[in-house]
């Protein structure tokens, strides 16, 4: 399952996806002056709105494999926050401090 948000300097694809009988979950923002791109699901707002702990072992991933209840709940809980203009406008503030100081990818 795919879904793209658009913000104001930024656009979302939040996506989970089967791999065997695992998924595949993963948020990708997209810079749409730059046309850079990074995987932020390790962000720590992002950990925050997912209930998930710095201990866990999928905070150095920016790419989960998760069972698909995880997947479901991560996904639709991402496209709420996604979906509230406060909240997107904060995640891009952060957003943009993060491209400053690392390494984004060309799309």
């Amino acid at each position: 399952m795919k879904k793209v948000i658009k913000g104001r300097k930024y656009s979302f694809l939040v996506e989970h996806s089967r791999k065997n009988n695992l998924f595949g979950f993963y948020i990708k923002a997209i810079s749409k002056k730059e046309k850079r791109y990074s995987y932020i699901n390790n962000l720590n707002c992002i950990l925050s709105i997912l209930d998930i702990g710095t201990e866990d072992n999928k905070v150095p991933e920016s790419q989960w494999i998760v069972k698909e209840k995880e997947a479901n709940m991560f996904f639709n809980k991402i496209i709420n926050f996604l979906s509230e203009n406060t909240f997107r406008n904060f995640l891009e503030n952060q957003l943009d401090v993060d491209r400053r100081l690392g390494e984004w990818n060309k799309q």
